[in-house]
Protein backbone atom coordinates (compact mmCIF):
# COMPACT_ATOMS: atom_id res chain seq x y z
CA UNK A 1 0.00 0.00 0.00
CA UNK A 2 3.22 2.17 0.90
CA UNK A 3 4.07 1.51 -2.61
CA UNK A 4 1.08 2.09 -4.04
CA UNK A 5 0.71 6.03 -2.42
CA UNK A 6 4.25 6.47 -3.80
CA UNK A 7 3.27 5.86 -7.26
CA UNK A 8 0.36 8.45 -6.83
CA UNK A 9 2.35 10.79 -5.37
CA UNK A 10 5.25 11.06 -8.35
CA UNK A 11 2.39 10.52 -11.22
CA UNK A 12 0.35 13.93 -9.88
CA UNK A 13 3.26 16.01 -10.10
CA UNK A 14 4.03 15.06 -14.27
CA UNK A 15 0.09 15.17 -14.87
CA UNK A 16 0.50 18.85 -13.62
CA UNK A 17 3.51 19.47 -15.94
CA UNK A 18 2.00 18.28 -18.97
CA UNK A 19 -0.85 20.19 -18.42
CA UNK A 20 0.98 23.35 -17.42
CA UNK A 21 -0.26 26.12 -20.37
CA UNK A 22 1.20 28.64 -21.54
CA UNK A 23 1.29 31.99 -19.63
CA UNK A 24 -1.30 34.60 -20.62
CA UNK A 25 1.89 37.03 -21.50
CA UNK A 26 2.98 34.24 -23.82
CA UNK A 27 -0.61 33.85 -25.36
CA UNK A 28 -0.17 37.57 -26.10
CA UNK A 29 2.87 37.54 -27.73
CA UNK A 30 2.33 34.50 -30.26
CA UNK A 31 -0.85 36.20 -31.05
CA UNK A 32 0.43 39.74 -31.90
CA UNK A 33 3.37 37.81 -33.48
CA UNK A 34 0.93 35.80 -36.00
CA UNK A 35 -1.91 38.56 -36.65
CA UNK A 36 1.16 41.33 -37.08
CA UNK A 37 -1.37 44.42 -36.97
CA UNK A 38 -2.74 44.11 -33.68
CA UNK A 39 -2.76 47.35 -31.56
CA UNK A 40 -4.44 45.80 -28.56
CA UNK A 41 -5.30 42.21 -27.18
CA UNK A 42 -6.70 40.81 -23.98
CA UNK A 43 -7.34 36.94 -23.18
CA UNK A 44 -11.02 35.79 -22.08
CA UNK A 45 -12.41 32.47 -20.48
CA UNK A 46 -10.81 29.63 -19.38
CA UNK A 47 -8.15 26.79 -21.83
CA UNK A 48 -10.48 24.24 -23.77
CA UNK A 49 -8.74 21.29 -24.24
CA UNK A 50 -9.60 19.39 -27.11
CA UNK A 51 -8.70 15.70 -28.96
CA UNK A 52 -8.43 15.16 -32.35
CA UNK A 53 -9.20 11.95 -34.37
CA UNK A 54 -5.90 9.16 -33.76
CA UNK A 55 -5.12 11.18 -30.74
CA UNK A 56 -5.39 8.83 -27.09
CA UNK A 57 -4.99 12.34 -25.37
CA UNK A 58 -5.59 15.78 -25.45
CA UNK A 59 -3.25 17.39 -28.20
CA UNK A 60 -4.71 20.71 -28.69
CA UNK A 61 -5.35 23.47 -26.34
CA UNK A 62 -7.67 26.65 -27.12
CA UNK A 63 -7.26 29.76 -25.29
CA UNK A 64 -10.17 33.08 -26.25
CA UNK A 65 -8.38 36.36 -27.02
CA UNK A 66 -9.84 39.65 -28.12
CA UNK A 67 -7.96 41.91 -29.91
CA UNK A 68 -8.50 45.60 -31.76
CA UNK A 69 -6.33 46.01 -35.26
CA UNK A 70 -4.19 49.08 -35.70
CA UNK A 71 -5.92 51.87 -38.04
CA UNK A 72 -5.53 51.60 -41.17
CA UNK A 73 -6.96 54.61 -43.26
CA UNK A 74 -9.15 55.59 -39.83
CA UNK A 75 -10.18 52.58 -39.69
CA UNK A 76 -9.62 49.38 -37.15
CA UNK A 77 -11.33 46.31 -36.30
CA UNK A 78 -12.36 44.54 -33.39
CA UNK A 79 -11.27 40.95 -33.32
CA UNK A 80 -12.44 37.64 -31.21
CA UNK A 81 -10.29 34.57 -32.21
CA UNK A 82 -9.18 31.51 -30.97
CA UNK A 83 -5.25 31.01 -29.69
CA UNK A 84 -4.36 27.72 -30.88
CA UNK A 85 -1.84 25.68 -28.96
CA UNK A 86 -0.98 22.04 -29.81
CA UNK A 87 1.59 18.95 -28.85
CA UNK A 88 3.00 15.91 -30.28
CA UNK A 89 2.87 13.59 -26.95
CA UNK A 90 1.04 13.64 -23.28
CA UNK A 91 3.77 15.18 -21.37
CA UNK A 92 5.38 17.57 -24.48
CA UNK A 93 5.13 21.51 -24.05
CA UNK A 94 2.15 23.16 -25.66
CA UNK A 95 3.54 24.88 -29.26
CA UNK A 96 1.67 28.06 -30.77
CA UNK A 97 -0.18 26.72 -34.17
CA UNK A 98 -2.60 29.82 -35.17
CA UNK A 99 -4.76 32.69 -34.11
CA UNK A 100 -8.28 31.65 -35.27
CA UNK A 101 -10.39 34.76 -35.91
CA UNK A 102 -14.09 33.64 -35.18
CA UNK A 103 -15.63 37.16 -35.63
CA UNK A 104 -14.75 40.56 -36.55
CA UNK A 105 -16.26 43.88 -36.39
CA UNK A 106 -15.13 46.79 -38.75
CA UNK A 107 -14.98 50.85 -36.65
CA UNK A 108 -15.14 54.23 -37.69
CA UNK A 109 -16.98 53.39 -41.27
CA UNK A 110 -20.49 54.97 -42.67
CA UNK A 111 -22.59 52.14 -43.39
CA UNK A 112 -24.29 51.86 -46.96
CA UNK A 113 -28.21 52.53 -47.18
CA UNK A 114 -30.27 50.33 -49.46
CA UNK A 115 -29.98 52.63 -52.62
CA UNK A 116 -26.14 52.64 -52.49
CA UNK A 117 -25.70 48.64 -52.01
CA UNK A 118 -28.25 48.15 -55.22
CA UNK A 119 -26.40 50.70 -56.89
CA UNK A 120 -23.07 49.16 -56.46
CA UNK A 121 -24.10 45.68 -56.93
CA UNK A 122 -25.96 46.51 -60.26
CA UNK A 123 -22.43 48.31 -61.62
CA UNK A 124 -20.60 45.29 -60.34
CA UNK A 125 -22.97 42.99 -63.14
CA UNK A 126 -22.36 45.87 -65.22
CA UNK A 127 -18.36 45.69 -64.91
CA UNK A 128 -17.92 42.56 -63.66
CA UNK A 129 -21.32 40.32 -64.39
CA UNK A 130 -19.10 36.84 -62.66
CA UNK A 131 -18.69 38.23 -59.44
CA UNK A 132 -22.45 38.03 -58.66
CA UNK A 133 -23.62 35.33 -61.62
CA UNK A 134 -20.95 32.63 -62.02
CA UNK A 135 -23.50 31.60 -64.60
CA UNK A 136 -23.59 34.87 -66.40
CA UNK A 137 -23.30 33.57 -69.89
CA UNK A 138 -27.07 31.80 -69.33
CA UNK A 139 -28.13 34.98 -68.20
CA UNK A 140 -30.83 36.91 -70.77
CA UNK A 141 -32.06 39.29 -68.37
CA UNK A 142 -31.64 40.80 -64.83
CA UNK A 143 -35.22 42.55 -63.49
CA UNK A 144 -33.64 44.04 -60.39
CA UNK A 145 -32.21 43.70 -56.90
CA UNK A 146 -34.68 44.48 -54.00
CA UNK A 147 -34.28 43.75 -50.12
CA UNK A 148 -37.37 41.96 -48.91
CA UNK A 149 -36.22 41.87 -44.95
CA UNK A 150 -34.69 45.33 -45.50
CA UNK A 151 -31.06 45.76 -44.47
CA UNK A 152 -30.50 42.55 -42.68
CA UNK A 153 -26.89 41.87 -42.49
CA UNK A 154 -24.01 39.38 -40.58
CA UNK A 155 -20.21 39.75 -40.23
CA UNK A 156 -18.33 36.93 -41.19
CA UNK A 157 -15.05 36.41 -39.39
CA UNK A 158 -12.45 38.41 -41.87
CA UNK A 159 -14.77 41.20 -41.10
CA UNK A 160 -16.72 41.41 -44.22
CA UNK A 161 -20.73 42.66 -44.29
CA UNK A 162 -22.97 40.37 -45.34
CA UNK A 163 -26.51 41.70 -46.80
CA UNK A 164 -29.20 39.24 -47.91
CA UNK A 165 -30.86 40.04 -50.84
CA UNK A 166 -33.19 39.16 -53.57
CA UNK A 167 -31.67 39.06 -57.09
CA UNK A 168 -34.66 38.49 -60.05
CA UNK A 169 -33.33 37.09 -63.65
CA UNK A 170 -34.43 34.99 -66.55
CA UNK A 171 -32.09 31.95 -67.56
CA UNK A 172 -31.28 29.63 -70.37
CA UNK A 173 -32.10 26.26 -70.04
CA UNK A 174 -32.32 23.39 -72.24
CA UNK A 175 -34.07 20.23 -70.86
CA UNK A 176 -34.01 17.50 -73.58
CA UNK A 177 -33.48 16.55 -77.30
CA UNK A 178 -34.97 16.91 -79.76
CA UNK A 179 -34.97 20.52 -78.78
CA UNK A 180 -37.04 21.68 -75.74
CA UNK A 181 -35.61 24.69 -73.54
CA UNK A 182 -36.43 28.19 -72.75
CA UNK A 183 -36.01 30.24 -69.82
CA UNK A 184 -36.57 29.85 -66.80
CA UNK A 185 -37.03 32.96 -64.36
CA UNK A 186 -35.96 33.08 -60.72
CA UNK A 187 -35.94 34.68 -57.88
CA UNK A 188 -33.12 33.72 -55.99
CA UNK A 189 -31.86 34.66 -52.35
CA UNK A 190 -28.50 37.04 -52.85
CA UNK A 191 -25.62 37.78 -50.29
CA UNK A 192 -23.87 40.55 -51.01
CA UNK A 193 -20.43 41.36 -49.31
CA UNK A 194 -19.24 44.54 -48.11
CA UNK A 195 -15.96 45.53 -47.18
CA UNK A 196 -13.57 48.75 -46.74
CA UNK A 197 -11.23 49.57 -49.89
CA UNK A 198 -9.72 52.92 -49.46
CA UNK A 199 -11.22 53.69 -45.75
CA UNK A 200 -15.11 53.33 -47.04
CA UNK A 201 -17.54 50.25 -47.42
CA UNK A 202 -17.95 49.37 -50.87
CA UNK A 203 -19.62 46.03 -52.56
CA UNK A 204 -16.90 43.60 -53.03
CA UNK A 205 -18.83 40.28 -54.48
CA UNK A 206 -21.96 38.67 -54.40
CA UNK A 207 -23.23 35.43 -54.09
CA UNK A 208 -26.82 33.79 -55.36
CA UNK A 209 -28.01 31.47 -53.22
CA UNK A 210 -30.76 28.37 -55.05
CA UNK A 211 -33.96 28.71 -55.62
CA UNK A 212 -36.51 26.89 -57.87
CA UNK A 213 -37.59 28.85 -60.82
CA UNK A 214 -41.31 30.41 -60.94
CA UNK A 215 -41.91 31.17 -64.37
CA UNK A 216 -40.98 28.87 -67.98
CA UNK A 217 -41.26 30.05 -71.32
CA UNK A 218 -40.66 27.93 -73.96
CA UNK A 219 -39.36 28.78 -77.12
CA UNK A 220 -37.98 26.95 -80.30
CA UNK A 221 -34.03 25.80 -80.98
CA UNK A 222 -33.16 28.91 -83.44
CA UNK A 223 -35.14 31.05 -80.76
CA UNK A 224 -33.28 29.93 -77.79
CA UNK A 225 -29.47 30.30 -79.80
CA UNK A 226 -30.54 33.51 -80.70
CA UNK A 227 -30.96 35.15 -77.35
CA UNK A 228 -28.77 37.37 -76.03
CA UNK A 229 -27.05 36.79 -73.09
CA UNK A 230 -24.94 39.00 -70.23
CA UNK A 231 -21.47 40.14 -72.01
CA UNK A 232 -22.76 39.90 -75.23
CA UNK A 233 -24.24 43.12 -75.11
CA UNK A 234 -24.15 46.22 -72.41
CA UNK A 235 -25.48 45.18 -69.37
CA UNK A 236 -27.85 48.13 -69.35
CA UNK A 237 -29.65 46.91 -72.55
CA UNK A 238 -30.56 43.22 -70.89
CA UNK A 239 -32.01 45.21 -67.55
CA UNK A 240 -34.91 46.58 -66.34
CA UNK A 241 -38.51 45.58 -65.71
CA UNK A 242 -39.98 44.73 -69.02
CA UNK A 243 -37.98 41.54 -69.32
CA UNK A 244 -36.37 40.01 -73.32
CA UNK A 245 -37.41 40.17 -76.14
CA UNK A 246 -37.86 36.75 -77.46
CA UNK A 247 -36.63 36.35 -80.86
CA UNK A 248 -39.18 35.67 -83.63
CA UNK A 249 -41.62 35.38 -81.22
CA UNK A 250 -44.96 36.40 -83.61
CA UNK A 251 -47.09 35.76 -80.88
CA UNK A 252 -46.03 38.67 -78.87
CA UNK A 253 -45.75 40.34 -82.22
CA UNK A 254 -49.38 39.49 -83.47
CA UNK A 255 -50.62 40.51 -79.89
CA UNK A 256 -48.90 44.00 -80.63
CA UNK A 257 -50.23 44.49 -83.81
CA UNK A 258 -53.88 43.09 -82.79
CA UNK A 259 -53.23 46.48 -79.86
CA UNK A 260 -52.69 48.57 -82.22
CA UNK A 261 -54.96 47.97 -84.36
CA UNK A 262 -57.50 48.05 -81.39
CA UNK A 263 -56.41 51.43 -80.06
CA UNK A 264 -56.41 53.15 -83.79
CA UNK A 265 -60.20 51.49 -84.03
CA UNK A 266 -61.33 53.09 -80.76
CA UNK A 267 -58.93 56.19 -82.01
CA UNK A 268 -61.76 56.43 -85.17
CA UNK A 269 -64.49 55.90 -82.91
CA UNK A 270 -63.63 58.87 -81.50
CA UNK A 271 -62.79 60.65 -84.57
CA UNK A 272 -66.69 59.11 -86.25
CA UNK A 273 -69.21 61.77 -86.26
CA UNK A 274 -72.82 61.15 -87.21
CA UNK A 275 -74.62 63.98 -89.60
CA UNK A 276 -77.52 65.96 -88.19
CA UNK A 277 -80.92 65.54 -88.78
CA UNK A 278 -83.24 67.80 -89.62
CA UNK A 279 -86.96 66.68 -88.06
CA UNK A 280 -89.96 68.30 -89.15
CA UNK A 281 -91.91 70.11 -87.65
CA UNK A 282 -89.14 71.58 -85.21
Amino acid sequence: MKFLKTIIVLVLPFFGLAQSFPTDAKVLEDVKKYHGKIATAKVQNEWKLEKEAGYTFSNMAKRVVAATTMKENGVNKNLIGLAIYVRGGAGENWNFSRYFVTSSETIGLTMLNETQLKEQTIELLRTNPGRVLVNYTDIAWVYGITFPVGLKSETDRTGDIIYKAEIEYEQKFISSYPFEGGLKRFKAPLEIYVRPVGGVLKVAVASVGYSESFQETRMTEKQHNALIVLGQKPFDELYGPQGPAIPGNKTSEKAKENKNAESNTTSDKKELKLPKLKIKGF
